[in-house]
């Protein structure tokens, strides 16, 4: 039988582990933190559920799918209202389709631009006619006619499901992902936190006679002529495995290889991406949507009251809205009491009750824990680096793909590639 070592329990390590067992293989899982599911997870705060990073699931896209095919529990309830919009300090509610058209149409009110046109070069590029691979998003929208309301409408787009500013994605990068992502948009609320998805990941990789151990920390990764055969851990010495799949990023999983990687021929490692998201708890909720994306503000994209949905999630009787942001420039991470300061500023204007709340909880993405750990359209795609060795998460994402679902698709590809034989070796 097959071993394969999987280091980090986060969503690209539990579902490779869950489709390796799946797949007939001995899977041993090895998490340093105390609990499963890393940023996609959830912690218990003064009777709160509240997420650890990824908050919105999927439910038409690769992750829901790895659930349905291994036969687990998607424990997720549907938000049954689409995202709605908020431009110049309006509400749009976007209805059953249309909710690039509603958000440029709201924006361009504000500046003057022309939607329609603006829109046909959208649709000419999702149909193929791709912008050139260096021109920044911003540039080509104003090229084509777009005002300063358009153009940050589109940028609270790339804040809220891209993890960066759209001045640090090219148009090409960004209409990848809008064609990944075209005909799905359902999204829901795990009522359990996303916890239970994790969990039931692990259950799942145990009950196919794998093991999955947190609070173990790999302290290295063994090589031998060249190829990967184990890894050392804290406490239990060295375990050998056919394949160790990396779940932990690629600058991580190079600090533990005796020598480094060979440069990808997607060039250097992609620097990641930070933000901010704050909790507030109130006894109404704050907004009446489940989902808002804003505009035009300093810092804040996306205020999300999950407990419309999942009233599960708090103390009776009470609501908590979580609002996120990202830092002024992702590649600058040095202040982030500044970037705080700019997102409280923004709740001051967008939901000044808030301050009549309590803040139960702020947590800074960056460094090791970013919201990404590449930015999108710039992640490595050789996924076998050395022989005996795979990469997963969302360091490697498949091109186009966000979320959790990103980590999901790429681990499913490496999967595929194991079950097959053709990458235990790559060298050949």
């Amino acid at each position: 039988m097959a071993r394969a070592i999987v280091i980090g329990a986060g969503v690209g390590g539990l579902c490779a582990g869950a489709r390796l067992a799946d797949s007939g293989w001995d899977v041993v899982v090895y998490e340093r933190l105390r609990r499963v599911g890393g940023r996609w997870s959830s912690r218990d705060v003064e009777g709160f559920r509240l997420p650890t990073g990824a908050f919105l699931i999927a439910m038409d896209d690769a992750l829901a799918r790895t659930f349905t095919d291994l036969g687990i529990d998607f424990p997720v309830r549907p938000i049954e209202e689409r995202t709605v919009f908020m431009v110049d300090g309006e509400l749009v509610g976007t209805g059953k389709r249309g909710g690039l058209r509603a958000l440029l149409g709201a924006a361009a009110r504000v500046d003057g631009s022309d939607p329609d046109s603006i829109l046909a070069e959208v649709r000419s590029a999702l149909s193929g006619d791709l912008p050139d691979g260096e021109a920044l998003l911003p540039d080509w929208l104003m090229a084509r006619g777009a005002g300063s309301a358009v153009v940050g409408a589109v940028h609270s787009l790339t804040q809220s499901f891209m993890g960066v500013n759209s001045s640090e994605v090219s148009a090409a990068s960004f209409f990848e992902y809008l064609r990944v992502t075209a005909g799905r948009g359902r999204h829901g609320i795990p009522p359990e936190g996303s916890r239970r998805l994790a969990e039931n990941l692990a259950d799942f990789i145990d009950a196919r006679g794998g093991s999955v151990r947190v609070g173990t920390s790999v302290t290295s990764i063994r090589m031998e002529g060249g190829r990967v055969l184990g890894v050392d851990v804290r406490g239990g010495g060295a375990v050998d495995g056919d394949v160790v799949v990396s779940d932990i990023g690629v600058e991580a999983t190079d600090r533990l290889l005796p020598e480094r990687m060979p440069p990808s021929a997607d060039g250097p490692v992609a620097p990641s991406a930070p933000g901010i998201t704050t909790f507030v708890a109130t006894r109404s909720p704050l907004l009446h949507h489940p989902v808002v994306v804003v505009s035009g503000t300093r810092a804040v994209c996306l205020l999300t009251t999950p407990t419309l949905v999942a009233p599960e999630l708090a103390p009776p009787g009470w609501h908590f809205t979580e609002s996120i942001s990202t830092f002024r420039s992702s590649l600058d991470t040095a202040a982030p009491s500044v970037e705080l300061e700019r997102h409280y500023a923004d709740l001051d204007d967008l939901v000044p009750l808030w301050r009549k709340g309590r803040l139960l909880h702020t947590a800074t993405y960056r460094n090791d824990w970013p919201v990404y750990r590449a930015w999108p359209g710039r992640d490595r795609q050789e996924r076998f680096p050395l022989p005996g060795l795979a990469l997963v998460g969302d360091s490697v994402k498949p091109r186009g793909w966000p979320g959790t679902g990103a980590s999901a698709e790429g681990a499913r590809l490496v999967v595929d590639e194991l079950v097959r034989g053709a990458a235990a070796d790559p060298s050949g």
